[in-house]
């Protein structure tokens, strides 16, 4: 039971334990890394809300779009190779095992073809959109299969297959990184320790460690939503290997410290976990404060780093536990096969820089300065944002998004989407109305190529669509409208005119004439008549009464001239009333009956004048006629009646002409001031129009021609609902408006662009009829503008936190303010002139001009996390010594030469162990790791230097004839402490 307990088995079966629970309950860490490994942003950001808003649109569905690239690398697309593309396409529409939500393809329209195929015709493009909760490994995979075309260059790419192939290249470059790791550690271990035994012990302790954190981990991750990134298992691997085979070294150098003073290997053991092991808590305090401040951090991704302070807290933990049993079990046999347990104690290097500096301070401080300052303040830290970046260019996703940058304009690769989303529908003529403005002001926008939105599907602007188009035809039709005003007003002129000159005053005259003469007739007749029964009543008393036959055959004879007289005047007059009349349908009819009666007069009088002449001529004869004139008589009396009622007709039909001839003058009176009205209101009508065609050119030329203009019936219409379901929701309370940069969508330029669109959009919307309406912008590039301002933002925040963190251990560790002040700036400057030197070395090595998003945060917190470690190792020394080494410059230089192999060994298999990231072929992994390693450089130089200066001033007490006193008289001081212990404490170990 002693030996249970003074071997320490019961630690290792403990672990033992736990090692077997871990392997037999590890996740599926490469399906959990893609399904909450990638970078999310806070709900909050713009592209989230533009994110939910599209998701909104879709019914609530997750999707994801992936670009089909076709390309020719030997000239344009000839027309076959474009029908087997269009035949792809249609396989690819058909499948139904890629639950196709939609496919766009040039073959679509000549909008979509000027889209996606490329202006040189030698590359096109399809976009294909699928469901989000299927693999995107497997769609890549399925549509790959599909698209394969003899004679073309074919690969899949899109932001989730690109994220896709990163995670495996970075599962990829964690299994090369953990090999070539494991093998640098075992040679340098053996180069150190001269012994086989200690590298496996290391490996196996810093393994089981390894082991179980990424355990813990990963299960927190799968049940609790425990943060992680792609970077956490990489990073688990190299902190663990890292640290964890420095503090062994640094436990074991304790160890072989003490087997060389002769204790045993149970007293060593706890000696070394006592001295080294308190370093060894107190260095590694102070990298778990580092990684678990990380938890502050509001920033996922940068949480993600909190992972690595569990693996420390578990490193800890075996390294303090399971290593006595090691050290208790084997003892002097942990070393084999090597002898020499005093080889390799002290450092050279450091004793030649610590013991230079203690006698030409401000030289070397002086040289540190000079070569800091081109570090710190030459050159600007732009960063990449670009994920693609971090992929090699023989990866296929990266093959064809460098295609398309190479073929397409630089933003075709991201577009961003406009979404609007309103509490109404938004496919009424005003809100249509609104998107448009925003569209054409989006187009207006600076680094802006093209936009599409519902009113503007291809692109374009539809001209029939717009005020200007529409006004044109408008007044078009006003100028036919006014030519044809003048055309009747001319045919009014004319019509005026021609009535004007009818001269119907004149006629009126002739026919009120006629009208007198037919009167006149009438009592002619009348008369005739009378004196017609006279002469017949006295024609038997003719012998008695001739004086009286004379005289009434005076008055027949006056009578029948009167009538030959009016008879000719009245068919004079009715001979012109018939040709005046003859336009006018309304007195034809009378007029000719007016003839028929004039006719009928004419001819009575006829015959009365064929009587009355051989009556007059045969007057003398009367006596001898008396009985021809008794015959005659009968006749006589039958034509005067004749005439009578002839001339009673006549007069009759002749007045009624006259009254409709004076109704007809009334009319016409009317109808030319009628005319004559309408010809004028025609002229203002005319005048009118002119006015408002005037007024509608000048409008159309303004910029209200510009106006969009969709009547009802119009948006209703089937042609324009296939562009409502392209960019509106069903409900059509959400719409969208894509556009294109003409810069690559990854870059600060275009995150830049997408700040100031969204400002002047929210600015546009604020005085319009959208002015409530939800706003974002999504896709690429404002990912980039939201990722750069987290990023950034969180980025000071929390290396604030952490440094503080850190400061108040090393002021527990060090118990001076001065030189965790001290410490503190040495890391920060190490930092900056690391992170500057890393940036020459990717430009002339690597061909980057900028560093990675991530690189300055994951290199700082390596470098500082990390590199405490080493002044906590070198003032931990300084403090142990206290008690023997009371002068502070000789313990300074004392503790630098014994530590200084522990440093170098540890910077050594540190900086090995990030180097084994550079052939992972994440850009990344590679600058974070020469960062670090030049951070590791500098810091094994600058080191002694720093905090031997640092203690030399900080003690100005300590001269250098007290100095030298002390260098003649440390034999008999140390004889002395051998035999007393000195109680005496230096005033700053107090």
């Amino acid at each position: 039971m002693h030996n249970f307990r003074e071997k320490h088995i019961l630690p290792l079966i403990i672990w033992i334990g736990l090692v077997l629970i871990a392997a037999f309950t590890l996740p599926n860490i490469s399906q959990l890394v893609r399904d909450k490994g990638s970078v999310r942003l806070p709900a909050t950001v713009q592209s989230e809300v533009a994110q939910k808003i599209q998701k909104k649109s879709a019914g609530g569905k997750n999707v994801r779009t992936l670009i089909a690239v076709f390309n020719n690398k030997h000239g344009k697309l000839t027309d076959e190779q474009s029908l087997q593309i269009g035949t792809a396409v249609s396989q690819i529409r058909s499948d139904p095992d890629l639950h196709i939500v939609s496919v766009t393809s040039a073959g679509d329209n000549a909008a979509a073809k000027k889209q996606l195929v490329s202006n040189d015709g030698t590359t096109e493009m399809a976009m294909i959109t699928v469901p989000s909760k299927y693999k995107v490994k497997g769609q890549t995979k399925a549509v790959l299969n599909k698209i394969k075309t003899p004679g073309l260059r074919t690969y899949v790419t899109g932001a989730d297959v690109l994220n896709e192939d990163f995670s495996a290249t970075t599962e990829k470059g964690l299994q090369k990184t953990e090999i070539i790791a494991a093998i640098f550690i075992f040679l340098v271990l053996i180069i150190v320790f001269r012994s086989f035994l200690i590298p496996v012990i290391s490996l196996l302790t810093v393994g089981i460690s390894y082991l179980i954190s990424l355990n813990i981990v990963m299960n927190l991750a799968q049940r609790y939503g425990f943060p992680i990134s792609n970077f956490t298992q990489v990073f688990l691997v190299v902190v663990l290997f890292g640290i964890g085979t420095d503090y062994n070294i640094l436990l074991y150098d304790r160890f072989k410290e003490q087997i060389k003073k002769g204790q045993t290997a149970v007293a060593a053991a706890r000696t070394a976990r006592r001295h080294a092991g308190r370093t060894i808590l107190y260095s590694g305090s102070s990298v778990l404060i580092g990684f678990t401040a990380l938890a502050l951090a509001k920033f996922s991704f940068y949480r993600s780093g909190v992972g690595v302070a569990v693996g420390v807290a578990v490193l800890l933990l075996v390294l303090l536990t399971l290593n006595m049993f090691f050290m208790a079990t084997l003892g002097e046999k942990l070393f084999w096969p090597s002898k020499n347990l005093a080889a390799h104690d002290k450092s050279v290097v450091w004793h030649f820089l610590s013991k230079f500096t203690l006698s030409h301070t401000f030289v070397m401080v002086g040289i540190l300065v000079i070569a800091s300052v081109p570090l710190l303040f030459v050159g600007s830290q732009k960063l990449n944002f670009n994920n693609a970046d971090e992929l090699p260019n023989s990866v296929q996703s990266k093959a064809g998004y460098n295609l398309i940058k190479e073929h397409y304009p630089a933003g075709t690769s991201g577009p961003s989407t406009l979404y609007i989303e309103n509490k109404k529908p938004l496919n009424t003529q005003q809100y249509l109305a609104e998107i448009d403005q925003i569209t054409g002001y989006l187009k207006a926008e600076p680094g802006v190529k093209s936009v599409a939105s519902v009113t503007r599907p291809g692109g374009t602007k539809i001209e029939q669509l717009y005020l200007k188009s529409q006004l044109k035809t408008l007044t078009d039709g006003l100028d036919q409208a006014n030519y044809g005003i003048k055309k009747v007003q001319k045919g009014l002129a004319s019509a005026n005119k021609k009535l004007a000159s009818s001269n119907t005053s004149e006629s009126l005259a002739q026919v009120q004439q006629l009208a007198d003469g037919a009167s006149r007739l009438q009592s002619g007749a009348q008369q005739l008549s009378n004196s017609l029964s006279t002469y017949t009543a006295g024609v038997n008393s003719l012998a008695s009464g001739s004086q009286q036959l004379s005289q009434g055959a005076s008055s027949l004879s006056s009578g029948v001239g009167q009538l030959s007289t009016s008879s000719q005047t009245l068919n004079s007059g009715i001979q012109q009333l018939r040709s005046r009349t003859a336009r006018l349908r309304a007195l034809r009819s009378r007029v000719s009956r007016l003839a028929t009666g004039s006719s009928r007069l004419s001819s009575g009088l006829g015959r009365l004048r064929s009587q009355t002449t051989p009556f007059s001529s045969g007057l003398n004869q009367l006596n001898s006629g008396a009985s021809q004139l008794q015959q005659n008589s009968a006749s006589l009396v039958s034509g005067a009646q004749s005439v009578a009622s002839g001339s009673t007709e006549v007069n009759n039909g002749v007045q009624t002409l006259s009254s409709k001839m004076k109704a007809l003058q009334s009319q016409m009176q009317q109808l030319q001031s009628g005319l004559t009205s309408a010809n004028a209101g025609l002229s203002k009508v005319n005048a009118g129009t002119n006015t408002v065609n005037d007024y509608l050119k000048e409008m159309q030329k303004s910029y209200l021609g510009d106006t969009f203009y969709m009547p009802k019936a119009s948006v209703k219409s089937p042609t324009f609902t296939t562009s409502l379901d392209a960019f509106m929701s069903k409900n059509r309370k959400i719409t969208k408006v894509t556009f294109i940069l003409n810069s690559d969508p990854s870059t600060t330029k275009s995150a830049d662009r997408i700040r100031t669109i969204t400002r002047d959009v929210n600015a546009k919307l604020k005085d319009s009829s959208l002015k409530k309406a939800k706003v974002a912008i999504g896709g690429q590039s404002s990912q980039t503008a939201d990722l750069q301002k987290t990023a950034n933002s969180d980025f000071l925040r929390t290396v604030a936190i952490m440094l503080v963190g850190i400061g108040i251990a090393l002021m527990f560790v060090t118990r001076s303010l001065v030189q965790a002040l001290t410490i503190i700036g040495t890391l920060i400057v190490t930092y900056f002139g690391a992170l500057q030197i890393t940036k020459w070395l990717s430009e002339y090595l690597l061909f980057q001009n900028m560093l990675t998003w991530n690189t300055p945060f994951f290199s700082f917190i390596m470098l500082v996390a990390l590199g405490v470690d080493y002044s906590i190792f070198l003032m931990m020394r300084y403090r142990d010594d206290a008690s023997t080494i009371t002068d502070v410059r000789m313990r300074i230089l004392n503790s630098a030469t014994i530590i200084g192999t522990v440093v170098i060994s540890a910077a050594i298999i540190l900086g090995g162990t990030f180097a084994a990231l550079i052939p992972s072929n994440v850009l990344t992994l590679i600058q974070v790791a020469i960062t670090v390693i030049v951070g590791l450089i500098i810091l094994v130089i600058t080191l002694p230097i720093i905090m031997s200066a640092m203690v030399k001033w900080t003690y100005p007490y300590v001269n250098d004839k007290m100095y030298k006193k002390s260098l003649a008289n440390k034999d008999s001081a140390q004889n002395r402490r051998t035999q007393q212990p000195d109680t005496r404490v230096d005033n700053h170990t107090k």
